[in-house]
């Protein structure tokens, strides 16, 4: 059955997407409110304070999932507002409307031409703000619809390696309810302790329904709620700060510049497995909103100027909550931007020498001292960052995927014009911008992200560890380069509407009608190419939106659809796929098969690991990665010698393992194939005399087992 568009019920039991509104309810309440609310107290109201809302309530989520495990205290969906992350959520509104009710607000000077304070842009009209949400709810609808179709259903598992351990991780942590990411993912790693980032984690925890619709929801609340209006959000404080035009501030380029966002695939292609990482670049436009706003040149008072950083910090502390490359994103695209807005300041302090000179010096080395200080904490998780073997990519490729917004990930459908009207105006808004104080920054910016991408698209030289804090991946470059071609084409939307707009129809009509009119002339109806320039003329930034949906077919609807059945439907798996749909009603079953103690054991790349996170039934590897844990991965290796070696039988014991899940299935790595396996091939060899059926998929493929050699 099928409404609309929207697939009501998956043919192979997923779900329907009508009965988990209460999930998709609260991922939105969550990604929205309490940010807002924060924002709201500390004075940022509009289209910046909703867009920033996701990265500030993360900046919250962060130290309170640090605290709740140091204290002991149970991260749970319960336990938010009572919990340290609600007690940070109380104090921020507190006080943020104390300093605002103080009058640090009224002391933010003004902008000439009345164009709102110095860190507050003029407020828009009723019909401009009703335009950019017009914007950002179809953009959201453009990129949401092909992802729906594109899971099958929400109950859906997705099959992607990283994907395997984000749903066990969250099964771990609705379980122990810890959600910190120094050692909130201990159970992961077989009791280890160490950092990793586990903001997505904590909000898919707090969602109702189960590991894998909470995931689902946050794939679709993500690419279409919080990136569209984060966007919003930048573009406004970017483009409402810009005098040389008239139309940099104007409703309608801003609602233009909004709506592009649903045009791109790079971030939905990260969506598809790497959920923290996608989520930090998600909420790095709202972020880069409040650092634009806090580095705003001119007078304000100290204690807005203060405010405005400290949101700014609170919302940065989102982006690395998600995912600590956000630090390294941060630094690309809002470092020169901090840097262009501070750099007079430093220069004046620096010229005037003395103590001034001296404090710079002693902050530069504090900052030095800070900063390594800090990377000797995390060397360990830097390290393995850092070397990730990856070989070297494809310069013209990777040239060609940067201009047309192609994706840098798997095997895709190529469309050859790729997003061809957004970088036409990527690079006119660039020419642009390279002559407008305040854009030239943003040049910068797309610019390194750029060098970035081709430097882990290059040959293995010594320049590439540059792109090392992004696995030297060019996909997880890649939404740099997006968020910086998505602020220069808005601007090119202004350029284009400033060069052929309606200036310039007023300007011919004003000419014609100074010439004296003639007793003997009638009225002329213009021709229908006169009247058809006239009102492309009256309307560019819709022509410009038109030509984009037209050029890239309905913004690449079939590619969003083909990028999310790649880990959704078992027929496309890129990399080979490790669920049939045969297999996963087995794993669905598996509860009523096994006794509710029972621990089973498997390779974890042939669909086995979903036990734990679809179906709550404990796995002796919850991820694909050899675990750290030797006798687990001397296990890996040595199982199929259980009739002969003692250890093995120990080993199994030791950890309570009783059953056993085979799949026959050729692991070929290929699209629709088996998923190759990335270590212990052994685990696929356990003679069957040693074991016992206990329940099959129809075609004999998928096996769950109950181990007899060790009774």
């Amino acid at each position: 059955m099928v409404v609309g568009s929207i697939p009501a019920m998956s043919p192979v039991g997923d779900g329907s997407w009508w009965t988990v509104w209460p999930t998709v309810v609260v991922a939105v309440a969550l990604a929205l409110f309490p940010g807002w609310q924060v924002a709201r107290a500390w004075g940022i109201r509009g289209i910046t304070g909703i867009g920033a809302a996701p990265a500030l309530f993360l900046g919250l989520v962060g130290p309170g999932t640090v605290i709740a495990g140091a204290l002991g205290i149970r991260w749970g969906r319960g336990d938010l507002l009572l919990g340290p992350a609600g007690w940070l959520w109380v104090a921020g509104v507190i006080l943020g409307a104390l300093l605002t009710r103080s009058g640090g607000r009224s002391r933010d000077g003004a902008r000439p031409g009345g164009a709102g304070t110095v860190l507050m842009p003029s407020a828009l009209s009723r019909r401009d703000t009703r335009l950019v949400a017009g914007a950002v709810g179809f953009s959201g609808l453009m990129t949401v619809l092909p992802a729906l179709i594109g899971t099958r259903g929400p109950q859906s598992p997705p099959q992607a390696s990283d994907a395997v351990f984000h749903l066990s991780a969250v099964a771990f942590m609705r379980q122990e309810g810890d959600a910190s990411p120094l050692g909130g993912l201990a159970s992961m790693y077989d009791g280890a302790v160490g950092y990793y980032p586990t903001g997505w984690h904590a909000l898919a925890v707090l969602l109702p329904g189960s590991v894998v619709v909470g995931a689902n929801v946050l794939v679709l609340v993500t690419a279409g709620l919080i990136w569209p209006l984060g966007v919003a959000a930048l573009l406004r404080e970017v483009l409402g700060r810009i005098r040389s035009s008239t139309t940099a501030a104007d409703g309608v380029v801003l609602a233009a510049g909004t709506a592009l966002s649903g045009s791109v695939v790079s971030l939905l292609l990260l969506l598809t497995s790497t959920w923290p990482y996608a989520l930090s670049l998600a909420v790095l436009p709202g972020a880069l909103a409040l650092v634009v706003r806090a580095c705003a040149p001119g007078k304000a008072g100290p204690a807005v100027r203060a405010g405005a950083l400290a949101m700014a910090a609170l919302a940065s502390i989102g982006v690395v909550t998600a995912h600590g490359a956000g630090l390294f994103n941060l630094a690309v695209l809002g470092g020169p931007v901090a840097l262009a807005s501070f750099m007079p300041l430093l220069t004046r302090w620096w010229r005037r020498g003395g103590a001034q000179r001296a404090a710079l010096l002693g902050g530069a080395a504090g900052g030095v001292i800070v900063v390594a200080a800090g990377a000797w904490v995390m060397r360990s998780s830097l390290a393995s960052v850092m070397a990730y073997p990856r070989p070297g990519g494809n310069l013209p490729e990777t040239t060609w995927a940067v201009l047309t917004d192609h994706p840098l990930l798997a095997t895709y459908t190529p469309w050859y014009l790729g997003n061809a009207v957004v970088t036409g105006l990527a690079l006119l808004g660039a020419v642009s911008a390279w002559r407008t104080p305040g854009m030239r920054r943003w040049c910068a910016g797309t610019g390194l992200a750029i060098v970035l991408i081709l430097l882990a698209a290059g040959p293995q030289w010594p320049l590439r560890a540059l792109a090392g804090p992004w696995y030297t991946q060019r996909a997880r470059i890649m939404p740099l380069v997006t968020i910086g071609v998505l602020v220069l084409a808005a601007w090119g939307v202004a350029e284009a509407q400033r060069r052929w707009g309606r200036g310039v129809d007023e300007a011919e009509e004003s000419a014609e009608g100074t010439s004296a009119p003639h007793p003997d002339d009638r009225p002329q109806r213009p021709s229908w190419r006169r009247r058809a320039g006239m009102l492309a003329r009256r309307n560019v930034p819709a022509c410009l939106l038109l030509a984009s949906l037209v050029l890239a077919p309905a913004w690449r609807w079939s590619l969003k659809t083909e990028i999310l059945q790649s880990i959704h439907d078992p027929s496309r798996i890129v990399y080979g796929t490790m669920l049939s749909d045969e297999e996963l009603a087995l794993i669905r079953r598996a509860p009523s098969t096994l006794p509710a103690d029972a621990v089973v054991l498997g390779n974890p790349s042939n669909g086995s690991a979903y036990l734990w996170s679809v179906a709550g039934v404990r796995v002796v590897y919850p991820s694909r990665p050899e675990p750290p844990a030797q006798d687990l991965g001397w296990l890996g290796r040595h199982l199929h010698e259980i009739g002969s070696n003692p250890r093995v039988c120990s080993i199994l014991k030791q950890r309570g393992v009783r059953y056993y899940y085979t799949d026959s299935t050729v692991p070929d790595g290929a699209t629709g194939g088996g998923r190759e396996p990335l270590w212990g091939q052994a685990l696929d060899r356990l003679p069957h005399q040693y074991l016992e059926e206990i329940d099959r998929t129809p075609d004999g493929t998928v096996t769950l087992w109950r181990i007899t050699a060790c009774d």
